[in-house]
């Protein structure tokens, strides 16, 4: 009799609290706040509407409801009604209360809305976010460290990072196009910010698959818009291809090269050396395949276009002037500049009109004249070219270029890395191509170049016409750190040296071809290449040019001379070598 008591009571209990939580906003919200606090998203979710709904039933203005929406947003996403959390989210941040949040309370919340958005399928609005993000992280969006972690830019780069797993679980790496709907001008927009999003999470490894979806979405938009031949187009591919390469999809990177090398041949002629970028992609994709055959065609190929464009006796100019005033030398942490060592023939850049990013006055926007002997030094010189390179880039893309960086002494780098130690964009005293003073760091409308930019698709076919080259490609062990890819960063070495990388070089080895390059040179000039698929005989020969010495050895100290570049890049090296 006790027992049929007690459930008469709770059961009339139970019915005069849901009564009470139904029609007494205090009691309602009592329960909302309980549910909420014990982590019980899916009970409080019902509550927290049923508070919504009773406010605005008393005659709450929905200004005053912001912050119960925001609460309750986060509330129905923890509770997987994604569609619902992100309406209540977007009205909430529509708000003059969100307006009036810090900085960070507000893009916390954007950021909330940005993952509802991908959870609920709408993954167009979560890409306007996140791109909106990228842009506010600046230079932060370039660096696989944080210079300074508590910025507010750095802030902006971690929130996209969190995003990585939900990009990656939502999109396939080829195709997704279809996901984004509608109006033709509006899915462009889209593209361009997914395209800017990939190349960021292309940057690290746990990013590859986050890129590969958001990049192949972009590239099937551009290319049903736009068409294949479209250079926008073509600019993802450069991207997109070598993401594909490192997660071993390499049939998807050789399709993306193919109609990128096609796209680039109808537009630029069969018979232009600017095609040589795209042969060099789709040829080292063939060797990874074992298509030696194939791969070597095609550097046959590209050698008969620098030929007839560049003349036989492309290798040997400046060849004496180069080694003697160090254009063609390595630096790097295995190739270490003395503390003593400065340039003699340093200007300033905005002289030979090169707009420049500072004062036109300061060391860092100075650069060497470094001028060829054998032609007119007013115009043969490294910012004279330079300056040619970026009125191309600005032409081409339509974004604003300016320099950055030019020459920075010991000392200056230094002052620098004492203050920053091994993070962010400065490199050790010593270990730096600025202080040769034929670096050029790049800006592209006040932030570090990216590989999402158009201008650095230029740089990637042009630069080698104007005598530079990248200095710190993808997967780099140059410079001390977790990842040296410098996007931003390219260097002299004058036109047959940049020329003889593009055409002979192993692919994103800079510093080792610059170790070995009067073995290039000598073996060129005979009509010797490195054939595919078959060791490059000039790394080979030079065992320490892998001088990417053992890492029990580690780098050579500041002040010591590089011994690998002082034998490989002094010394004469024989033509008639295997």
């Amino acid at each position: 009799m006790f027992s049929v008591a007690f459930l008469a009571l709770a059961a009339a209990y139970i019915a005069w609290f849901n009564v009470v939580v139904r029609i007494d906003p205090v009691a309602a919200n009592s329960r909302y706040e309980a549910l909420s606090a014990s982590g019980a998203a899916r009970r409080a979710a019902p509550y927290g509407e049923r508070v919504l709904a009773m406010r605005r039933e008393a005659g709450a203005d929905e200004e005053s409801l912001a912050p119960l929406k925001s609460h309750l947003a986060r509330i129905q996403i923890r509770a997987r009604k994604y569609a619902r959390g992100a309406e209540l989210m977007e009205e909430a941040l529509s708000s003059r209360w969100a307006q009036a949040l810090a900085i960070r309370e507000r893009a916390e919340m954007e950021d909330s809305l940005a993952q509802a958005d991908i959870l609920a399928r709408e993954l167009d609005k979560a890409v306007a976010i996140y791109a909106e993000f990228l842009e506010l992280a600046r230079d932060e969006s370039a660096r696989g460290v944080s210079e300074n972690a508590e910025s507010l830019e750095a802030f902006f780069a971690s929130r996209i990072r969190g995003a990585t797993d939900l990009f990656a679980e939502s999109l396939k790496p080829t195709g997704g196009g279809e996901l984004f709907v509608g109006a033709p001008e509006a899915r462009l927009v889209t593209a361009s910010q997914m395209s800017a999003l990939g190349a960021f999470y292309a940057m690290a490894d746990e990013g590859l698959y986050a890129a590969a979806g958001l990049l192949s979405a972009a590239y099937e938009i551009r290319k049903e818009a736009l068409g294949a031949d479209n250079q926008a187009t073509v600019q993802i591919a450069l991207i997109l291809g070598p993401v594909y390469a490192d997660m071993g999809r390499l049939n998807d990177a050789e399709r993306l090269y193919l109609e990128a090398f096609h796209a680039q041949e109808k537009v630029k002629g069969s018979n232009s050396p600017d095609l040589s970028l795209y042969i060099k992609l789709l040829a080292g994709i063939y060797e990874k395949q074992g298509r030696a055959t194939e791969a070597q065609a095609l550097y046959e190929h590209m050698r008969s276009l620098f030929r007839d464009a560049f003349g036989a006796q492309r290798y040997a100019a400046n060849r004496e002037r180069d080694r003697r005033s160090d254009i063609d030398r390595p630096v790097s942490q295995y190739f270490v500049l003395p503390p003593e060592y400065a340039p003699g023939d340093l200007v300033a850049a905005a002289d030979f009109s090169v707009p420049v990013s500072k004062s036109e006055d300061i060391d860092e926007m100075k650069v060497r004249r470094a001028a060829d002997t054998a032609a007119d030094p007013r115009e043969a010189n490294l910012p004279a070219r330079l300056a040619l390179l970026l009125s191309l880039c600005r032409s081409e893309a339509g974004e604003r270029l300016t320099l950055r960086s030019g020459y920075r002494s010991y000392k200056t780098q230094k002052e620098l890395y004492s203050r920053l130690g091994a993070k962010g964009t400065v490199t050790p005293p010593g270990m730096s191509e600025h202080q040769l003073g034929l670096a050029a760091d790049i800006d592209v409308g006040g932030r570090f170049m990216r590989v999402s930019d158009a201008s650095y698709q230029c740089f990637e076919e042009n630069a080698f016409r104007f005598g530079f080259i990248l200095s710190y490609p993808p997967d780099n062990d140059y410079l001390p750190g977790v990842d040296s890819f410098e996007p931003w960063h390219w260097r002299y070495v004058g036109i047959p040296t940049a020329q003889l990388y593009r055409e002979a070089g192993p692919h994103h080895k800079p510093q080792e071809f610059l170790a070995a390059l009067p073995c290039y040179r000598e073996r060129a000039a005979s009509g010797i290449f490195p054939e595919a698929g078959a060791p490059d005989v000039c790394l080979g020969e030079t065992g320490i040019v892998a001088a990417a010495m053992t890492a029990k050895e580690g780098p050579q100290p500041p002040g010591e001379k590089g011994k690998a570049a002082h034998k490989l890049n002094n010394a004469s090296r024989g033509a008639g070598l295997n």
